[in-house]
């Protein structure tokens, strides 16, 4: 019985952890199905059902349930504090990630020294016939020494038939840091003149010596 009851805790955790982002804003449910060679949405371009969510709210329910029924004799308080728990559990996890990311990566260099969180970034676009404004804002974290980046907005596609060409932008980061940009980009608008709108959630370009690398 005590080995059952430790195997429905793990499977609390394991619901809790399918659930909950780190602090670029992406699931961990969502590393594990791409790990295994599955896709987390049931459609593509992130639409659908999220398979890890499902998944992890199935765990969470099965090893609540089971746990609290096992320990309610000897706690009678378990419901209150494994709900608390769960809630503190999610909300610490993007902290708990950033931290150790900057320690894993203290010292390394390069492309890899670097990512970029979706979370809250977005493009301001106004044209003048076919000359381009756009205003991003960005958060990058630089979690090893590089201190000098180029960077280029991807513009994830809400306007299907927009065709924006926007140019890079050197930066300065400093080393070990996270860094919140707001960055001014000229570039072109290939078909049709006038368009203005706001793109959210934009991807990003990164370039670091000569190697790029891609986030959306």
């Amino acid at each position: 019985m005590k080995r059952k009851s430790v195997l429905f805790v793990v499977i609390l955790l394991l619901g809790l952890l399918m659930i909950s982002k780190n602090h670029l804003d992406k699931s961990f449910g969502d590393y594990f199905f791409k790990l295994i060679g599955l896709s987390p949405w049931t459609d593509h371009d992130e639409t659908g059902l999220h398979l890890p969510a499902l998944l992890g709210i199935s765990l969470l329910v099965i090893g609540m349930s089971v746990t609290v029924r096992t320990y309610r004799p000897r706690y009678p308080k378990i419901l209150s504090r494994v709900i608390i728990s769960c809630v503190v559990f999610v909300l610490i996890c993007p902290i708990v990630s950033e931290k150790v990311m900057f320690l894993l990566k203290h010292n390394s260099k390069g492309i890899n020294s670097l990512d970029f969180s979706t979370k809250d970034s977005r493009c301001n676009v106004q044209t003048v016939e076919t000359a381009i404004k756009a205003n991003c804002s960005f958060t990058i974290f630089n979690y090893g020494s590089e201190e000098e980046v180029i960077i280029k907005p991807i513009l994830i596609d809400r306007y299907s038939d927009i065709d924006i060409d926007v140019k890079e932008h050197v930066v300065s980061i400093a080393p070990h840091r996270k860094h919140l940009f707001s960055v001014q980009f000229d570039g072109t608008q290939k078909n049709g003149t006038g368009f203005a709108g706001t793109f959210n959630k934009v991807g990003i370009e990164l370039e670091v010596s000569g190697v790029r690398k891609n986030i959306e």
